[in-house]
């Protein structure tokens, strides 16, 4: 990210003259609430827990080594972790790599001499283009793209790609209530919210943040800014308080 726009960004989210601000936390250190500094010091791997569910980008590389997602930056269920040098500034809750639910793997397949290549991989959870390594285009439909078994490319397409890969082995307690809206339209899901609501499984690669894309009423739970998700009723979080009557 140019550094005019990562600087723009970081006075939009406050942080900007403000060293004050910054915490430290387990593995990292935040810059008011949306900004996260992760550090991989002498090349060890890092674990900076923090709340993913919203999303995690990379705004700013402060070191030399380079910051590749998959390769030396990620996600998990557990936060943002860095290896081989990464010591980067993340932005949380904007949408990206999601850890909930959902981690990140990174493949990357080649159609060498312009031949069609498949590339075995878990794709049932969606896969997106994350780099281009060639001269040729790399079209999804035209010259890349993913059936059950993997990720094919023709056309000398040659690219980095990430796959969303459930690797959730939590078991929902309670009943799952799946909820979806599109970019411009919110959504109602009627739903018994008075013991609980938690967000299970984010489906969407739009962002589904608490209070800002999704939240409950005393009638079930309401989505929107293209948020998709399952959510488990009957567990401890969210909860619309009723009066008996």
């Amino acid at each position: 990210m140019r550094g005019w726009l990562a600087s723009a960004l970081l006075a939009a989210l406050g942080v900007l003259g403000a060293p004050d601000a910054v915490a430290q936390e387990s593995g990292g250190r935040f810059y008011g609430d949306r900004v996260l500094r992760c550090e991989s010091k002498g090349g060890e791997p890092n674990l900076c827990p923090v709340d993913v569910r919203g999303g995690v980008r990379l705004l700013r590389t402060l070191s030399r080594s380079n910051c590749d997602e998959g390769k030396s930056w990620g996600v998990n269920a557990s936060g943002v972790w860095v290896s081989e040098g990464c010591r980067a500034d993340f932005v949380l809750g904007y949408g990206g790599s999601v850890g909930t639910g959902y981690g990140t793997k990174l493949l990357r397949c080649e159609s060498r001499g312009n031949r069609w290549q498949h590339c075995p991989a878990e794709t049932r959870a969606g896969v997106e283009l994350v780099r281009q390594l060639s001269k040729n285009p790399c079209i999804r439909g035209q010259h890349w793209g993913a059936d059950a078994r993997g990720v094919w490319v023709s056309g000398g397409c040659r690219a980095e790609f990430r796959m969303m890969v459930d690797v959730a082995n939590e078991a929902p307690r309670g009943e799952i209530v799946r909820c979806d809206s599109n970019d411009s339209l919110p959504r109602h899901c009627p739903a018994d919210t008075r013991h609980g609501v938690r967000l299970f499984r984010q489906l969407s690669r739009s962002a589904c943040v608490e209070g800002r894309s999704w939240g409950v009423d005393e009638g079930g739970i309401w989505v929107e800014e293209g948020c998709r998700a399952e959510f488990e009723l009957g567990a401890n979080g969210t909860a619309q308080e009723q009066s008996g009557g």
